[in-house]
């Protein structure tokens, strides 16, 4: 008993240990993934808001990052794809600190200073340059293009966007940029709650205020902190019916198997409320030996194991906030309580049922194996139905040993199937979940008669000759502009200036309607398969038939107010960025938040059509972005050989890539030992369910010795009691695989989706479920043979009949 007691104390007061460092893993992890430890991110920043931020009660702090330009060339790459950011000290001292692992020099104070990344020098062909070395670049700064020359003030690493030069305050300021340019400032909030339901993020949305154009975005941790505890309440109360499970098991068993020695306490003038008093007593100090037994042995279990997991994350005290173990009074509290009041529930039904027996009755007690109730005489093999009997005999038993396993691999398929699918080769690459994504970079550039033509039909065929490759989806585009007229274009750029322009629209209204040229716009055109990828993420799917036969358009919504009714059914008329006559009139189907297709930031929508529309209308249509699929999902080989035929196009230097595989090992650096975690809890929730059905099936064969034993008296041989036991094994196996695939299954997907803020599909991971159904039955099989044989080899047939008696 006080065993039982000890583990489950050591267990509850494990997992809660291990639950809090867990879910500390994981608010680690997006930090390391965001760069940065903040709540929530507002695009522009007014000085009022900062007023109303710093005069919020729930506001811990925050920080001001914000876009300074980008690096447009350099004398060894036309398309480094850099850009120029300018970080206040509450940002990069406080907020960027956790995600950084090593800084050397300062931050850039002089307005030629910046401080660089490895990875953003060697974008722009400067690799080998260190602190105090100078690099001249052409940079674009609010909309102006200028050479400068930077000194390298400072060098870091760490987590999080690097492909970024950080600026001085004094470079910021000659900009002309201000933080509550939405297109700019970006001011990064850390809360002092950590848990923030819907209506409370609301309500702080309200609170600030924010323009036509503001957005305000939570992260991960805070958006969902009310369904990850959800979550958690979830597991912890699995964890208490388990624990209570094994506590009661082994208690039950043994205030039963004393009723003799209460029966003859109570012959010599003990009361039944003074043997309730003494089990009370009893329960009480086997409880407390348990508990105290049970923390400590938790506690030094977490100094063992916890501080190797948070060495193996790469954390080091002083640089990023190493993750320290914490053992909260409450966790304490909670497994004194829990504990306590399973162990006195658990005993309080034996107690009774000791306290209320006669001293007669007591004396002849024994416990019953079955309700004795006569059954009708069934057809089939004789051990088969003896072995269905006796499962069927004590229905309360035989639910309380299948619900107690049940329980735990319930749990386990639950734990497994959020762990794996949170793993990082299940996060989604995109909205296609492509391998590989190839970029053209000359369309970042300001000047449209610098976009090139890199990606070209031969390069396509290099692609389609390597063996790995399932697919190949290019994106094409063609420049045009939308003329004003007054119905859908009119209504479309007046939304778009209240929403992201500092002017109003009546200012440059009379030039849109002379001269739409200065207002360029694109036609993308995508196939079949993009098409069909882009509808299933539709509000409303639109028709695949009058979309491909090039009748239909969707729209990129960029962010505007719109609702599908204010558009759907419009025309949206594109002519030739070059030639006004050659134009063309689509009837608009919907609009997209998909921003795969952004080839060009324009004022005029974003029009996506059939890839046949483009080629019909271009000339020679521009391919800015190849989709790239493989035969095997994260092939190495397939990956390489990509680009290596890419490195050999003539403008190599114009391109860059996404990649799934690059993807997957950024998060799993990210994600540490997370998955270790996870498993060690699923080990110690699997361990509570084998000890449940140890104790409930070793006292099964303890109460029917006698009936076994007079089994074998009249003839039954050793391979059909083993034969007999394996059936009831298999049977109670059988009621755990059907409570765990429909239960189970179902408490799974709704944990699951109450925790699957990252948007990854729910996949059952088939290896580790048939290995744990396998498992459970071994277990449900060898547990009843082993104690059989036990109790066999103890004594013989006469003496097992003759010590019951």
């Amino acid at each position: 008993m006080i065993l039982a007691v000890f583990l489950s104390s050591l267990m509850m007061f494990s997992i809660f240990t291990v639950g809090i460092t867990y879910f500390k893993m994981q608010r680690l992890q997006n930090i390391r993934l965001s760069g940065a430890d903040f709540d929530a991110i507002m695009y522009g920043v007014s000085d009022s808001q900062k007023e109303r931020l710093e005069g919020h009660p729930g506001v811990e702090k925050f920080g001001i990052c914000s876009a300074s330009g980008f690096v447009e060339e350099t004398l060894y790459d036309k398309t480094p794809d850099v850009g120029l950011m300018y970080a206040d000290p509450v940002y990069w001292d406080q907020m960027m600190a956790p995600a950084r692992e090593t800084v050397t020099g300062s931050y850039p104070m002089a307005e030629d200073q910046v401080m660089a990344t490895e990875e953003a020098l060697e974008k722009c062909g400067f690799s080998g340059l260190g602190v105090g070395d100078e690099f001249t670049v052409v940079c674009g700064v609010a909309g102006e293009t200028k050479e400068r020359t930077f000194r390298i003030s400072g060098i870091w690493d760490g987590y999080g966007a690097k492909d970024v030069f950080y600026v001085s305050e004094s470079f910021y300021k000659q900009t002309g940029l201000h933080p509550s340019d939405v297109s700019s400032g970006r001011c990064f909030i850390q809360l002092k709650q950590n848990l923030m339901s819907a209506k409370e993020q609301d309500a702080f949305i309200s609170y600030m205020e924010l323009d036509k154009s503001q957005r305000l975005f939570y992260q991960i941790d805070i958006g969902y902190s009310v369904q990850i505890l959800r979550g958690i309440l979830c597991l912890v109360f699995v964890i208490c019916l388990c624990a209570y499970l094994l506590v009661y098991n082994i208690m039950y068993l043994s205030v039963a198997g004393n009723i003799r020695y209460y029966g003859l306490l109570q012959t010599i003038g003990m009361t039944g409320r003074q043997i309730y008093g003494l089990i009370g007593r009893q329960m009480l100090l086997v409880g407390g030996i348990g508990i105290l037994g049970g923390i400590l042995a938790g506690g030094g279990l977490s100094f063992i194991l916890i501080p190797e997991i948070v060495k193996s994350l790469g954390i080091r005290a002083g640089r990023i906030g190493g993750i320290e173990v914490s053992f909260h009074p409450a966790v304490f509290l909670a497994t004194i309580f829990l504990v306590g009041v399973t162990v006195f529930a658990a005993g309080r039904k034996p107690a009774k049922t000791a306290a209320a027996s006669s001293p007669m009755e007591a004396l002849g007690y024994r416990p019953e194996s079955g309700t004795g109730r006569l059954r009708k005489k069934r057809r089939g093999r004789l051990i088969w139905r003896m072995a269905t009997d006796q499962v069927l005999k004590d229905k309360k038993k035989s639910a309380v040993i299948v619900v107690s396993l049940s329980v735990s691999l319930a749990v386990f398929l639950c734990v497994v199937t959020l762990v794996s699918s949170q793993g990082a080769r299940e996060y989604y690459f995109n909205y296609r979940n492509l391998d590989m994504v190839l970029q053209n970079d000359t369309m970042k550039k300001e000047d449209l008669k610098e976009h090139v033509q890199i990606f070209d039909g031969a390069f396509l065929d290099r692609l389609d000759e390597i063996d790995g490759i399932a697919g190949i989806d290019p994106v094409i585009y063609t420049e045009v502009t939308v003329p004003w007229e007054p119905d859908f274009a009119d209504q479309w750029m007046r939304e778009f200036y209240e929403t992201w322009m500092n002017i109003p629209y009546e200012d440059e209204i009379e030039e849109y309607k002379e001269y739409p040229e200065n207002f360029g716009s694109v036609l993308v055109g995508i196939d079949r398969e993009d098409f069909r990828a882009l509808n299933s993420t539709m509000e409303e799917p639109v028709s695949e038939t009058a979309f491909l036969e090039g009748k239909t358009c969707l729209l990129y919504r960029n962010s505007l107010a719109f609702e599908n009714q204010d558009v759907v059914g419009k025309t949206v008329t594109c002519a030739d960025y070059r030639d006004r006559e050659h134009s063309r009139s689509f009837e608009i189907a919907g609009l997209t938040d998909v921003t795969d297709y952004n080839a060009l930031a324009s004022y005029p929508p974003i029009m996506i059509v059939s890839d046949s529309v483009v080629k019909d209308f271009a000339e020679v249509p521009v391919i800015f972005k190849i989709g790239i699929t493989y035969t095997e999902e994260f092939d190495e080989d397939t990956e390489k050989a990509v680009l290596s035929a890419v490195d050999e196009i003539p403008r190599a230097k114009d391109y860059s890539y996404e990649s799934k595989i690059d993807l997957m090992k950024t998060v799993e650096k990210a994600q540490g030992n997370m998955m270790e975690a996870g498993i060690s809890m699923v080990l110690i929730l699997a361990f509570i369910g084998i000890m449940n059905y140890l104790n409930t099936s070793i006292g099964n064969i303890q109460n029917r010795r006698m009936e076994l034993s007079i089994l074998e008296s009249i003839g039954m041989t050793g391979k059909q009691m083993g034969g007999m036991l394996v059936m009831e094994g298999l049977l109670y196996a059988a009621g755990v695989w059907f409570i765990t695939m429909t239960a189970g299954l179902w408490m799974t997907y709704r944990l699951y989706q109450s925790m699957n803020y990252n948007g990854a599909a729910f996949k059952i991971p088939m290896p580790p479920m048939l290995a744990a159904f396998a498992a459970t039955a071994a277990v449900c099989v060898s547990v009843p043979l082993a104690a059989y044989r036990r109790m066999e080899k103890r004594n013989s047939i006469v003496e097992r009949i003759k010590g019951i008696e």
